[in-house]
């Protein structure tokens, strides 16, 4: 009799931690499906004290999709709070991005001529720009910045 409680308590045990464990790996899964991504962090002048400060972002990239190119593209949608200045007039946007020889290639759209919109002043914002970059992506030794196909701001 002894053996049979025994037995029973046995069972009992393996189908508890069965179902623990099939619950230990669903939870796992939905944890994988929902990771924030990866953190990067931008920087963007204040609009209250023109200093700059930063925001942190967890992005996403999915399968075949360049980093530095979708990280290029979330920096010139500009800041996610109201009290830093977007780096460009809004509705700048990267024409091209590629690396070569670990020189940033990148050239912004027209819109970036234009000030306005509480953008920081293009000088500026170009600055602003290569430290974003150059913080985020270490294997990045120079950026060449183009803007309607002239070169901008030799200098780093």
């Amino acid at each position: 009799m002894n053996t049979d409680k025994t037995i029973a308590l046995f069972g009992k045990r393996k189908t508890v931690l069965t179902v623990m464990g099939v619950l230990f790996c669903i939870s796992f899964l939905f944890w994988i499906l929902s990771f924030p991504g990866k953190r990067y962090v931008f920087l963007f002048q204040s609009a209250d004290t023109n200093e700059l400060s930063m925001e942190v972002r967890y992005l996403h990239f999915y399968s075949g999709q360049n980093r530095l190119n979708a990280f290029v593209d979330e920096l010139l949608l500009g800041p996610g709070t109201e009290h830093f200045r977007p780096l460009f007039t809004p509705g700048t946007g990267a024409a091209f991005c590629f690396v070569r020889k670990r020189i940033l290639y990148v050239e912004l759209t027209h819109e970036l001529l234009q000030e306005g919109g509480g953008a920081s002043a293009i000088r500026l914002g170009v600055d602003i720009f290569k430290k974003n970059i150059m913080k985020n992506f270490r294997n990045i030794k120079e950026i060449e910045l183009f803007s309607d196909g002239k070169r901008m701001y030799g200098d780093n």
